[in-house]
Protein backbone atom coordinates (compact mmCIF):
# COMPACT_ATOMS: atom_id res chain seq x y z
CA UNK A 1 0.00 0.00 0.00
CA UNK A 2 1.32 3.42 -0.81
CA UNK A 3 0.15 7.41 -0.08
CA UNK A 4 1.89 9.49 -2.67
CA UNK A 5 4.04 12.66 -1.79
CA UNK A 6 2.34 15.78 -0.77
CA UNK A 7 3.33 19.83 -0.23
CA UNK A 8 3.47 20.52 3.21
CA UNK A 9 0.88 22.71 4.37
CA UNK A 10 3.10 24.85 6.76
CA UNK A 11 6.23 25.09 4.61
CA UNK A 12 6.13 25.89 0.66
CA UNK A 13 9.19 24.35 0.58
CA UNK A 14 8.56 21.36 2.48
CA UNK A 15 6.61 17.98 1.87
CA UNK A 16 4.61 15.45 3.31
CA UNK A 17 7.11 12.22 2.54
CA UNK A 18 5.47 9.14 0.28
CA UNK A 19 4.73 6.36 2.43
CA UNK A 20 4.89 2.40 1.98
CA UNK A 21 3.74 -0.55 3.76
CA UNK A 22 3.58 -3.95 3.32
CA UNK A 23 0.90 -5.66 5.44
CA UNK A 24 0.46 -10.18 5.57
CA UNK A 25 -1.79 -11.63 7.88
CA UNK A 26 -0.49 -15.44 8.28
CA UNK A 27 -2.39 -18.14 10.03
CA UNK A 28 -4.75 -21.32 9.97
CA UNK A 29 -8.44 -21.10 9.61
CA UNK A 30 -11.15 -23.89 10.31
CA UNK A 31 -13.25 -24.44 7.12
CA UNK A 32 -15.46 -27.09 8.38
CA UNK A 33 -18.18 -24.68 7.35
CA UNK A 34 -17.05 -22.13 4.74
CA UNK A 35 -20.51 -20.20 4.70
CA UNK A 36 -19.56 -18.87 8.57
CA UNK A 37 -16.53 -17.06 8.97
CA UNK A 38 -15.77 -15.37 11.64
CA UNK A 39 -12.37 -13.78 13.69
CA UNK A 40 -13.08 -17.06 16.05
CA UNK A 41 -11.65 -19.76 13.66
CA UNK A 42 -8.92 -18.21 12.88
CA UNK A 43 -5.16 -18.75 15.21
CA UNK A 44 -2.22 -16.54 13.96
CA UNK A 45 0.76 -18.14 13.01
CA UNK A 46 3.87 -15.55 15.11
CA UNK A 47 6.83 -17.74 14.09
CA UNK A 48 7.25 -17.27 10.69
CA UNK A 49 9.82 -15.57 8.43
CA UNK A 50 8.67 -12.51 6.24
CA UNK A 51 10.50 -11.33 3.10
CA UNK A 52 9.23 -9.33 0.33
CA UNK A 53 11.74 -8.65 -3.33
CA UNK A 54 11.42 -7.38 -6.13
CA UNK A 55 13.31 -5.15 -8.91
CA UNK A 56 13.89 -1.70 -8.29
CA UNK A 57 14.09 0.99 -11.06
CA UNK A 58 13.80 -2.23 -13.06
CA UNK A 59 17.41 -2.85 -12.82
CA UNK A 60 18.21 -3.33 -9.11
CA UNK A 61 17.13 -6.54 -7.37
CA UNK A 62 15.95 -5.30 -3.66
CA UNK A 63 15.54 -8.58 -0.79
CA UNK A 64 13.95 -6.99 2.31
CA UNK A 65 14.25 -9.70 5.15
CA UNK A 66 13.84 -10.80 8.16
CA UNK A 67 16.46 -10.42 11.12
CA UNK A 68 16.54 -14.20 11.41
CA UNK A 69 17.58 -14.82 8.68
CA UNK A 70 19.78 -11.48 7.53
CA UNK A 71 23.10 -12.72 5.67
CA UNK A 72 26.38 -12.71 7.28
CA UNK A 73 27.61 -9.12 7.39
CA UNK A 74 24.53 -7.47 6.10
CA UNK A 75 21.74 -5.19 8.39
CA UNK A 76 18.40 -6.99 8.95
CA UNK A 77 15.40 -4.89 7.59
CA UNK A 78 12.76 -3.82 10.22
CA UNK A 79 9.60 -6.19 9.78
CA UNK A 80 7.65 -6.26 12.77
CA UNK A 81 4.72 -8.70 13.81
CA UNK A 82 1.93 -8.78 15.93
CA UNK A 83 -0.55 -11.67 16.27
CA UNK A 84 0.08 -13.08 13.11
CA UNK A 85 0.40 -9.85 11.30
CA UNK A 86 3.48 -8.82 9.27
CA UNK A 87 4.39 -5.48 8.33
CA UNK A 88 7.29 -3.73 6.90
CA UNK A 89 6.89 0.12 6.25
CA UNK A 90 9.44 2.67 4.47
CA UNK A 91 9.78 4.81 7.69
CA UNK A 92 11.24 1.49 9.20
CA UNK A 93 12.98 0.88 5.56
CA UNK A 94 14.04 3.11 3.51
CA UNK A 95 14.32 0.43 0.74
CA UNK A 96 10.76 -0.54 0.57
CA UNK A 97 9.53 1.68 -2.28
CA UNK A 98 6.57 1.21 -4.34
CA UNK A 99 6.92 1.01 -8.27
CA UNK A 100 3.77 0.55 -10.48
CA UNK A 101 4.24 -2.03 -12.64
CA UNK A 102 7.36 -3.82 -10.56
CA UNK A 103 6.47 -7.50 -9.33
CA UNK A 104 6.91 -7.79 -5.82
CA UNK A 105 6.89 -11.86 -4.24
CA UNK A 106 6.01 -11.69 -0.50
CA UNK A 107 7.07 -15.20 1.47
CA UNK A 108 5.97 -16.38 4.62
CA UNK A 109 8.06 -19.87 5.72
CA UNK A 110 6.35 -21.60 8.83
CA UNK A 111 9.21 -22.80 11.00
CA UNK A 112 11.25 -25.63 11.38
CA UNK A 113 13.44 -27.61 9.48
CA UNK A 114 10.58 -28.91 7.30
CA UNK A 115 9.10 -25.45 6.95
CA UNK A 116 6.67 -24.60 4.43
CA UNK A 117 7.31 -21.63 2.05
CA UNK A 118 3.81 -19.61 1.39
CA UNK A 119 4.05 -16.56 -1.24
CA UNK A 120 2.12 -13.73 -3.09
CA UNK A 121 2.74 -11.81 -5.92
CA UNK A 122 1.09 -8.62 -6.41
CA UNK A 123 1.36 -5.64 -8.97
CA UNK A 124 0.93 -2.25 -8.45
CA UNK A 125 -1.83 -0.84 -11.17
CA UNK A 126 -2.36 3.03 -12.16
CA UNK A 127 -2.79 5.97 -10.35
CA UNK A 128 -5.97 7.66 -9.84
CA UNK A 129 -6.79 11.20 -8.11
CA UNK A 130 -9.71 12.86 -6.24
CA UNK A 131 -11.10 16.13 -7.56
CA UNK A 132 -11.90 17.51 -4.36
CA UNK A 133 -8.12 18.10 -4.18
CA UNK A 134 -7.27 18.45 -7.93
CA UNK A 135 -7.00 22.57 -7.98
CA UNK A 136 -8.40 23.35 -3.93
CA UNK A 137 -6.06 24.98 -1.80
CA UNK A 138 -5.82 26.28 2.13
CA UNK A 139 -5.19 29.82 3.32
CA UNK A 140 -2.52 28.94 5.66
CA UNK A 141 -1.08 31.67 8.46
CA UNK A 142 2.67 30.36 8.08
CA UNK A 143 4.24 29.55 11.78
CA UNK A 144 7.47 31.41 12.85
CA UNK A 145 10.06 32.16 11.61
CA UNK A 146 8.55 32.02 8.38
CA UNK A 147 6.00 34.88 7.84
CA UNK A 148 2.64 35.65 5.83
CA UNK A 149 0.22 33.36 4.24
CA UNK A 150 0.77 30.09 1.91
CA UNK A 151 -1.86 28.81 -0.17
CA UNK A 152 -1.48 25.49 0.55
CA UNK A 153 -1.92 22.94 -2.84
CA UNK A 154 -4.04 19.82 -2.68
CA UNK A 155 -5.46 21.30 0.97
CA UNK A 156 -8.98 21.74 1.59
CA UNK A 157 -10.63 23.68 4.98
CA UNK A 158 -12.78 21.44 6.92
CA UNK A 159 -14.73 21.46 10.72
CA UNK A 160 -14.41 19.22 13.37
CA UNK A 161 -16.96 16.08 13.63
CA UNK A 162 -18.12 16.91 9.89
CA UNK A 163 -18.36 14.49 7.15
CA UNK A 164 -17.22 14.61 3.71
CA UNK A 165 -17.61 13.13 0.17
CA UNK A 166 -14.71 12.31 -2.11
CA UNK A 167 -14.66 11.34 -5.67
CA UNK A 168 -12.53 9.49 -7.76
CA UNK A 169 -11.59 10.47 -11.15
CA UNK A 170 -10.44 7.44 -13.23
CA UNK A 171 -13.13 5.72 -15.40
CA UNK A 172 -15.05 3.02 -14.93
CA UNK A 173 -13.64 0.17 -17.14
CA UNK A 174 -16.53 -1.86 -19.18
CA UNK A 175 -19.16 -0.24 -16.91
CA UNK A 176 -17.87 -1.10 -13.42
CA UNK A 177 -14.50 0.89 -11.30
CA UNK A 178 -12.00 -0.83 -9.84
CA UNK A 179 -12.34 -1.52 -6.08
CA UNK A 180 -11.05 1.20 -3.78
CA UNK A 181 -11.01 1.84 -0.09
CA UNK A 182 -10.75 5.32 2.37
CA UNK A 183 -7.75 5.80 4.70
CA UNK A 184 -8.11 9.08 6.89
CA UNK A 185 -5.05 9.96 9.34
CA UNK A 186 -4.34 12.48 11.53
CA UNK A 187 -1.14 14.45 10.64
CA UNK A 188 1.97 16.68 12.08
CA UNK A 189 3.17 18.87 9.61
CA UNK A 190 5.86 19.91 11.92
CA UNK A 191 7.12 16.57 11.88
CA UNK A 192 6.24 15.52 8.61
CA UNK A 193 7.82 11.52 8.19
CA UNK A 194 5.93 10.35 11.14
CA UNK A 195 3.51 7.97 10.95
CA UNK A 196 -0.10 8.84 10.76
CA UNK A 197 -2.59 8.46 13.07
CA UNK A 198 -5.41 6.28 11.39
CA UNK A 199 -9.01 8.10 12.42
CA UNK A 200 -10.86 6.00 9.96
CA UNK A 201 -10.63 3.23 7.27
CA UNK A 202 -13.36 2.24 5.01
CA UNK A 203 -11.54 -1.31 4.89
CA UNK A 204 -10.52 -2.56 7.99
CA UNK A 205 -6.98 -4.75 7.37
CA UNK A 206 -8.06 -7.50 9.47
CA UNK A 207 -8.34 -11.40 8.40
CA UNK A 208 -11.80 -11.43 7.94
CA UNK A 209 -12.69 -8.14 7.24
CA UNK A 210 -10.16 -8.90 4.08
CA UNK A 211 -11.79 -12.26 3.30
CA UNK A 212 -15.15 -10.68 3.00
CA UNK A 213 -13.74 -8.39 0.57
CA UNK A 214 -11.76 -11.19 -1.47
CA UNK A 215 -15.80 -12.72 -1.36
CA UNK A 216 -17.42 -9.59 -2.63
CA UNK A 217 -15.79 -6.45 -3.53
CA UNK A 218 -19.46 -5.19 -4.62
CA UNK A 219 -19.17 -1.90 -2.13
CA UNK A 220 -15.90 -1.27 -2.97
CA UNK A 221 -16.69 -0.28 -6.50
CA UNK A 222 -18.07 3.16 -6.07
CA UNK A 223 -17.32 6.39 -7.65
CA UNK A 224 -18.21 8.55 -4.44
CA UNK A 225 -17.11 7.69 -1.11
CA UNK A 226 -18.53 9.19 1.83
CA UNK A 227 -16.14 9.75 4.63
CA UNK A 228 -17.92 9.97 8.34
CA UNK A 229 -17.91 12.82 11.14
CA UNK A 230 -15.75 10.52 12.97
CA UNK A 231 -12.70 10.95 10.57
CA UNK A 232 -12.00 14.57 11.56
CA UNK A 233 -12.37 13.88 15.43
CA UNK A 234 -11.17 17.70 16.35
CA UNK A 235 -8.38 20.20 15.22
CA UNK A 236 -5.50 19.99 12.69
CA UNK A 237 -4.15 18.04 9.42
CA UNK A 238 -5.68 15.00 8.31
CA UNK A 239 -4.36 13.13 5.43
CA UNK A 240 -7.10 11.62 3.01
CA UNK A 241 -6.14 8.56 1.00
CA UNK A 242 -8.31 6.97 -1.91
CA UNK A 243 -6.37 3.72 -2.61
CA UNK A 244 -7.45 1.40 -5.75
CA UNK A 245 -7.08 -2.16 -5.45
CA UNK A 246 -5.43 -4.27 -7.94
CA UNK A 247 -5.35 -8.20 -6.92
CA UNK A 248 -2.50 -10.43 -7.10
CA UNK A 249 -1.90 -14.02 -7.19
CA UNK A 250 -0.94 -16.37 -4.00
CA UNK A 251 0.39 -19.87 -4.15
CA UNK A 252 -0.86 -22.89 -4.55
CA UNK A 253 -1.05 -24.27 -1.19
CA UNK A 254 -2.67 -21.53 0.44
CA UNK A 255 -5.87 -21.59 1.84
CA UNK A 256 -8.55 -20.94 -0.99
CA UNK A 257 -10.20 -17.84 0.67
CA UNK A 258 -6.22 -16.15 0.69
CA UNK A 259 -5.67 -13.32 -1.35
CA UNK A 260 -2.90 -10.52 -2.81
CA UNK A 261 -3.72 -6.99 -2.83
CA UNK A 262 -2.01 -3.82 -4.16
CA UNK A 263 -3.38 -0.60 -3.52
CA UNK A 264 -2.38 2.36 -5.09
CA UNK A 265 -3.15 6.36 -3.30
CA UNK A 266 -3.82 9.56 -4.37
CA UNK A 267 -4.09 11.49 -1.53
CA UNK A 268 -5.08 15.56 -0.67
CA UNK A 269 -4.83 17.10 3.66
CA UNK A 270 -7.84 18.21 4.95
CA UNK A 271 -7.34 21.23 7.58
CA UNK A 272 -9.71 21.65 10.43
CA UNK A 273 -9.36 24.70 12.07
Amino acid sequence: MQTPALPNPIDPNGTIPQFEVITAYFGTIDTTDPTKIDPGKEAPITDATPSVSFMHAGTEPRWLYDPKTAPAGSTANHWSQSSGTYTLSSKDEPLLTFEPGAAYTLVLQTAGTDGEAYGARFVPGPTLDIQEFQSSTCNIALPAPLTGNYQAPRCKDGAASTPMTITRTDAAAGGEFSPAFVIVGRIDPKNPSAEPQITYQSLEFSADSLLKFVLSDRPYRIQKFDIPAKAFPQSGYFLVTLLSIKQGKVSGNAFLGSTALAATGAAGIVHVP
